[in-house]
């Protein structure tokens, strides 16, 4: 059964946000396990707690944490990945993100409350931050904790332009801010909670795990009793479309393809005459079906050649990351079982599990073709996009051996211009 979304008390807001941690700055650069995002949500509560904030928002300051840089998926791609000193006009379009991260959160109402913290993650106590030059006590406690803890991590975090600093390292370089960029008093804090190893680069200390289960296990949108009644999966499509957003801008030649995906595969369930259920599933499945390919590096999936082979084990090992990151919301389980099929054939040649014919659910077999369809008709790094018709021929000749023939031949019936019109308007 599809995870319901009725009850006033799950916890399917707080999954969907640490998923979303989980994909917004992963990079094999950084720890694979246990990321800048996650680990500023982390410090951040542990923080809020010392200095004796509310339960309630010791519990906002750990989401915000966690995707306190959404607005860099507006950011170009070729600016986040210089190696070389930004150029001002440059670095004016980077500080942007906290601007585009505020707008992004301010559109959604369970979120909204968060939408000013995530502005302001780069003002400065002394007023020189952005993008408002907020000065000491103008910006809000929750946000000097969030801004003194993402540096502090920051810095221990490798960047492509310098290698990480050890903890001792960054925090005398936050100390030198005492009272300059920070609040004296939260980076006597970072202090405290570094000495006392409280927050660990790699893992998730005993002590955050002790705050988690005491303030964190609850469902975010707790005072907002009934919140999900007669709103069902639809009141999530905001979040999960935000989700294709992010995964889709890892990666210079992937704008688009996640939504597009979906949009392909809703239409192609409904010709078929799916059951509304299952068609909600496979539109979810094809917004996150790529979720995975956060785990592998840029320079292999944006790389100008074909990959190597032990890149496309690399590349072939992204379904099974998309159904970790989603098996742990538990609304959408199913769809975790989806999209970690979606690169299999009936032949048994796909991948991860070489599964066979009816071993293969039927909407990982709509999401294989609507997936090969884009991947086709859309530029890649290593090649340009081909015409509808090319991808139609592709696909035909795949029919009953790779690809579902009822489904195939239901997209190769479509008119292309129809499948323009489609993805216009619903993009």
């Amino acid at each position: 059964m599809f995870g319901q979304i009725n009850d006033a008390n799950n916890m399917i807001l707080n999954e969907c946000l640490e998923a979303l941690g989980l994909i917004i700055e992963y990079d094999l650069d950084d720890n694979p396990t246990h990321q800048h995002s996650i680990r500023v949500g982390e410090g951040c509560a542990i923080i809020a707690e010392k200095m004796g904030l509310q339960p309630k928002t010791i519990q906002q300051i750990y989401f915000a944490g966690l995707i306190h840089d959404i607005g860099k998926v507006a950011v170009d791609l070729n600016i986040l990945r210089k190696k070389e000193k930004l150029l001002p006009f440059e670095f004016e379009l980077i500080k942007q993100h906290s601007i585009m991260g505020g707008n992004i959160i301010a559109s959604l109402p369970e979120l909204s409350n968060l939408a000013f913290w995530i502005r302001w993650h780069h003002e400065k106590w002394d007023g020189t931050g952005y993008p408002d030059g907020l000065y000491r006590d103008e910006i809000p406690v929750e946000v000097q904790i969030l801004s003194a803890v993402d540096c502090f991590d920051s810095l221990q975090t490798p960047r492509l332009d310098r290698p990480s600093y050890s903890a001792e390292k960054s925090y005398e370089i936050v100390k030198n801010e005492r009272g300059i960029s920070f609040k004296p008093v939260i980076v006597d804090m970072i202090f405290d909670m570094m000495n006392k190893k409280e927050l660990i680069r790699g893992k998730t200390s005993d002590k955050f795990i002790d705050l988690k289960k005491k303030y964190l296990n609850i469902p975010l949108n707790a005072d907002m009793p009934g919140y999900w009644e007669g709103i069902g999966m639809a009141g999530l499509y905001p979040i999960l479309r935000l989700f294709a957003k992010v995964i889709d801008a890892k990666h210079g030649y992937t704008h688009g393809h996640s939504t597009r995906v979906s949009i392909l595969s809703k239409y192609l369930a409904e010709k078929a005459g799916f059951s509304t259920e299952d068609i909600i599933k496979v539109e979810v499945a094809g917004l996150l079906h790529d979720a995975g390919k956060i785990s592998i590096p840029h320079n292999i999936l944006d790389k100008k050649d074909i990959p190597d082979p032990d890149e496309w084990e690399l590349i072939k090992a992204h379904p099974v990351r998309s159904f970790e990151i989603l098996s742990g919301i538990s609304a959408i389980n199913e769809v975790a079982d989806i999209t970690l099929q979606h690169h299999e054939r009936l032949d048994g040649s796909g991948y991860p599990g070489g599964l066979k014919g009816d071993e293969i659910s039927t909407l990982s077999q709509i999401i294989a073709i609507s997936d090969t369809f884009d991947a086709i008709t859309s530029e890649r790094s290593y090649r340009y996009s081909a015409s509808s018709e090319a991808a139609y021929s592709e696909i035909q000749r795949g029919l009953g051996t790779l690809y579902n023939r009822e489904i195939g031949e239901i997209l190769i019936k479509t008119p292309p211009v129809y499948i323009k019109a489609l993805f216009e308007m619903h993009s």
